[in-house]
C-alpha cells in the first residue's frame, strides 16, 4: 500500500498524504491515462510525471550559507560544510542533481519552479530571489502558525504559498536544474538567507530520487532499509491541507510576514 491523495488536496508528500490503494506498474512503462499514481510516477490531468522530479530541491545557482559564507549549490559537494539552524555546520552526506528541460516543463507544468521574490517571506528574506521545486518546504514562523498548529514554526511546501504576494509559479522558466542535499538528519539550511529544509528521507523522497541515487543513499544510511525506521522531521509538517490554506489565508488577511520575529 502506498500513499494516495484521497481528499484531492494535492498532497502526495509523506506524512501529509492519506493512505489508499493504487495500481503499480513494476516494469517501468508509462501507465495508461487516468491512472492516478504508480510506483514510478504520477499521472495527473493526463500528464505523466516521473517521481524523480517531485522531490524537494533548490534550483541551480541558489546561494547556500556555509561557514565560509554563501556558496552556489552548483559548487557544493559531499563533505562540504553547510550551516544549519539547529546543529551548526554539518557535512553534506549526499547531493544530487536533475536537469529539467523546456520540453518536459511544457508537458508537465507541475514541475515548474516556484519563485520566492526577495523579501517575500518577511524581514528582508530571502535576500535574493529564491527558486525552489514545488515540494520544497519553507520554514514559516509566526503567531498564526502557533494558533493553528500549536507550533511557532512549521514547514510548508513552496507550492502551497503561491497566494502570498511575491511567491508564484515561474511560468517563464525555460529549464531548471534541481539540486537536493542530504545530511545525517533532516535539518533547516539557509538558502539566499531564508530557512528552508534539507532533503527529508521519507518514503516518498526515497522513491522519487531514482534507483541509482536511492542505492547510494541506502548505502550511506542502511537504517533507512529497516521497516521500523521512522524519519524525524526538523520541524512540524502539517498533516491537513485545509490547515495550510487557513494559515496562508490568515497571513494574507492580516498582512503578516511568514517569518516573524518571535
Amino acid at each position: 500500500m502506498f500513499d494516495y491523495d484521497l481528499n484531492g488536496d494535492g498532497d502526495f508528500d509523506w506524512p501529509t498524504a492519506e493512505q489508499g490503494y493504487f495500481l503499480a506498474f513494476l516494469d517501468g512503462d508509462i501507465p495508461p491515462l487516468n491512472t492516478t499514481l504508480t510506483i514510478n510516477g504520477i499521472v495527473e490531468n493526463d500528464n505523466w510525471i516521473p517521481t524523480d522530479t517531485v522531490v524537494p530541491c533548490f534550483a541551480g545557482e541558489t546561494l547556500i550559507d556555509t561557514p565560509e559564507g554563501p556558496r552556489s549549490i552548483d559548487d557544493l559537494k559531499v563533505g562540504d560544510l553547510v550551516l544549519t539552524m539547529d546543529s551548526g555546520a554539518q557535512p553534506i552526506r549526499w547531493i544530487g542533481c536533475r536537469d529539467v528541460q523546456q520540453s518536459e516543463l511544457a508537458i508537465n507544468p507541475k514541475l515548474r519552479p516556484i519563485q520566492v521574490m526577495a523579501g517575500a517571506l518577511g524581514h528582508g528574506l530571502p535576500k535574493r530571489d529564491l527558486t525552489l521545486s514545488p515540494q520544497h518546504r519553507v520554514l514559516v514562523r509566526s503567531p498564526i502558525a502557533q494558533r493553528i498548529f500549536g507550533e511557532q514554526e512549521t514547514l510548508i511546501a513552496a507550492k502551497k504559498l503561491t497566494e502570498i504576494p511575491g511567491i508564484f509559479v515561474d511560468e517563464q522558466a525555460q529549464s531548471v536544474s534541481y539540486y537536493h542535499m542530504l545530511f545525517d538528519k533532516h535539518g533547516i539550511v539557509f538558502s539566499e538567507g531564508a530557512p528552508t529544509e534539507s532533503l527529508f528521507a521519507g518514503r516518498e523522497a526515497l522513491n522519487a530520487i531514482g534507483a541509482e541515487a536511492r542505492e547510494e543513499v541506502m548505502t550511506l544510511f542502511p537504517e533507512l532499509c529497516s521497516p521500523e525506521f521512522t524519519p524525524v522531521a526538523a520541524r512540524h509538517i502539517p498533516e491537513k491541507g485545509k490547515h495550510v490554506r487557513e494559515l496562508v489565508g490568515r497571513h494574507i488577511k492580516n498582512q503578516k510576514p511568514l517569518l516573524a520575529h518571535i
